[in-house]
């Protein structure tokens, strides 16, 4: 059973937690998933089974989407509403162009600070252990991207927007900064991912339905079936001995037509994936980056 589960996952349930519940099913070789989703998050979560696991890294990099919804006028520690309340101030209705303009403000490149209470390492420990035990410790910052942020519309107090960002975007850091560039606060109260790369909202499985281990394979993703964007090569039955020996192949087609670095997805004539190759123009060969076993 190697392949992907798309899982709509629910409020209340961890990221973890969906693997514990798949976990009942099936006594998989590997399992993993793509991207936390926080507790109170719903939405798209990749699940990676057995040799889908080696599919990850090529998997991770890619924008996201979400839908969100941000509360006026409240600040918490956690920057969403299961937070403690830090700051809270009544204020009146805000010029829908003004909101426009602010959430224009964060397009392109921006600096986050990673909320306290996250999963983020300093010192070997995650963040909310250290805030747990009332440890202050300066949380890092990153650089992440916004490629589209649109407002989907404005209730008073609430703000729902799309949101399409890069890997390690976190939207509750996003609520907070909003609501400080407002000047009245503002906290993350729902949210949604939507896509993750090419998996999509329409993709998404409730887990309620995966009651048997038959039921996994009936929304089982195929190896084959992900990673379309990768140029795919064919490999002839004769060279496919060598990828699995951990030997390049040729380069398929003219060289010019290849970034070096560029990654591909190698198949048999059957149309099984073999793994994933790397192209590289120096010695004109194609090499084998991770081997699928089936």
């Amino acid at each position: 059973m190697n392949g992907f589960l798309i899982i709509d996952k629910k409020a209340g349930m961890s990221s973890y937690d969906v693997i514990r519940r798949l976990k009942r099913l099936d006594r998989f070789k590997k399992i993993g998933y793509i991207g936390t989703l926080d507790r109170n998050a719903t939405g798209i979560l990749p699940v990676a089974l057995n040799e889908g696991v080696k599919l990850i890294p090529f998997l991770e990099n890619v924008e996201k989407a979400y839908r969100a919804k941000f509360l006026l006028g409240l600040s918490t520690d956690t920057f969403d509403i299961e937070g403690k309340v830090t700051s809270e101030a009544y204020v009146g209705e805000f010029d829908k162009g003004l909101i426009e303009s602010v959430l224009n403000g964060f397009k392109g490149k921006i600096v986050q600070r990673i909320p306290v209470y996250s999963s983020k390492k300093v010192n070997r420990k995650p963040l909310y252990k250290w805030a747990r035990q009332g440890v202050d410790v300066e949380p890092p910052e990153k650089q992440v991207e916004i490629f589209a942020i649109e407002l989907l519309g404005y209730r008073h107090p609430y703000v729902e927007l799309e949101v399409t960002c890069s890997k390690g975007t976190y939207i509750r850091a996003l609520a907070n900064d909003f609501g400080t560039k407002l000047g009245c606060g503002a906290t993350l109260y729902s949210l949604k991912r939507t896509r993750h790369g090419e998996f999509t909202e329409d993709m998404g499985i409730d887990i309620d339905y995966f009651k048997f281990q038959q039921d996994l394979v009936s929304y089982l993703l195929s190896l084959e079936n992900v990673l379309q964007s990768i140029r795919e090569i064919v490999v002839e039955t004769a060279l496919e001995r060598f990828l699995k020996n951990g030997m390049p192949i040729p380069l398929a087609g003219n060289s010019k037509e290849w970034k070096n670095g560029e990654s591909a997805r190698l198949v048999s004539k059957q149309g099984a994936l073999i793994g994933i190759g790397s192209a590289d123009l120096v010695s004109r060969t194609i090499k084998i980056k991770r081997l699928i076993n089936n």
